[in-house]
């Protein structure tokens, strides 16, 4: 049976037509989530040119195919490109056998709505507030476009049959489903059975955190992303420096950093503020992570924080915001306003101030991290599947 993802999701790709992701789906990814029920699998989204592959994951491989699907990014041309987009959409949809459409995402809801008209079998994979998404993206389109994609996703989420939301109970909220829906709550974290050894290793740096010394705190999140609140942790960071503090802002992610330069400079802590890029999910951001003393993830919106999770697998001491499911995740002493960057600084000084505390964080997020290990979420993604086929594919 052949498989239709579709999402508007950004893959990479070079001269060879090989494609890559910045974490988010390498084919060891997309082979467990799908190819593991199905035999064949269409991946329709977005695209672009580049050469910066070194950095990311590979996504290609065998029985994956990938379509890219028109940018409803600019107006330009816009309505020609929805109807392009339709006409793709249909195709690809007769073609397949089974849809998966993650929201929020324009394609999606497209494809959504063809499924609908096709009555071909679908799954909804709720991911994020679209809401909260475009109206913190800072523009006065995506405040206007915020209530109106909102309404519209939050309609066709309820129709649909099949929904697996990433949260324990926030998208759920934002989003409910029919009383009939085949439902679960599986997170988009890839991380595998971490060993003690590991914590150990992470209580061992606090023990040796000095506070007159250079203490490194980790991000990961886009940088020309505004909603990922990378600007209130350099605000943060600025203040608990003036208060004689000597931290250090490592923020791992790709995208246009110009403005977080620009900031970092006017708040003259410049060189506190690293950028170095993105790596290759897994593995690699997991050695990076074990060189932090301290994580944060300061959102203005969130589904689920993939990131958050793997710092905590690592036995990090975490602060961040209030949205989304973080505070499903994390301690609520230790969850901040969004946008406070004076709250998220007096919760990282408690931390530095107190490693007792610290390593009482450090333990109870890695004992956290245990419920979203890929034998966890493959364990009840299995059981999804199962209800998925016998309920729409068996009786066809």
């Amino acid at each position: 049976m052949k498989l239709l993802f579709v999402h508007s999701h950004i893959f990479k790709y070079d001269k060879e037509n090989n494609f890559f992701s910045s974490g988010q789906f390498p084919y060891k990814v997309l082979k467990e989530r799908y190819l593991n029920f199905f035999d064949e699998l269409i991946v329709a989204s977005r695209g672009e040119k580049s050469n910066a592959n070194g950095q990311l994951n590979l996504s290609s491989g065998s029985n994956v195919t990938h379509y890219i699907l028109p940018n409803l990014s600019s107006v330009k041309n816009r309505h020609k490109k929805i109807e392009k987009l339709k006409l793709d959409l249909e195709t690809l949809i007769k073609e397949s056998d089974v849809i998966v459409a993650r929201m929020p995402s324009g394609h999606a809801y497209h494809a959504i709505k063809i499924c609908r008209r096709l009555k071909k079998p679908y799954v909804v994979e709720v991911v994020g507030d679209v809401f909260a998404s475009l109206w913190t993206h800072g523009s006065i389109p995506g405040k206007i476009l915020a209530p109106i994609n909102y309404i519209k996703y939050r309609k066709v989420i309820k129709k649909s049959p099949n929904i697996i939301y990433v949260t324990q109970n926030y998208l759920q909220e934002k989003y409910p489903h029919k009383s009939s829906a085949n439902t679960t709550n599986v997170s988009n974290v890839d991380i595998s059975f971490v060993p003690e050894v590991i914590l150990e290793s992470k209580i061992d740096r606090i023990n040796n955190v000095d506070i007159n010394k250079e203490v490194n705190i980790g991000l990961i999140g886009s940088y020309s992303s505004k909603y990922k609140g990378i600007d209130t942790a350099i605000k943060s960071i600025k203040t608990l420096n003036d208060q004689g503090f000597n931290c250090k802002l490592v923020v791992l992610g790709e995208g246009n950093n110009e403005w977080l330069k620009d900031l970092s400079k006017k708040l003259r802590i410049k060189e506190k503020v690293i950028f170095p890029g993105s790596l290759p999910g897994g593995e690699r951001v997991f050695r990076w992570l074990d060189t932090m003393d301290l994580y944060i993830q300061p959102s203005l919106t969130e589904g689920l924080p993939r990131a958050l999770i793997e710092a905590m697998s690592r036995g990090l001491p975490c602060v961040a915001s209030s949205v989304g499911g973080i505070p499903e995740l994390l301690d609520q002493s230790f969850i901040h306003k969004p946008k406070s960057d004076k709250e998220l600084g007096e919760k990282i000084e408690y931390l530095l101030r107190n490693k007792d505390i610290m390593i009482e964080q450090a333990n109870k997020n890695f004992t956290n991290a245990k419920s979203y290990t890929s034998e966890v979420l493959n364990a009840r993604r299995k059981e999804f599947w199962k209800n998925f086929i016998n309920k729409e594919l068996t009786k066809k």
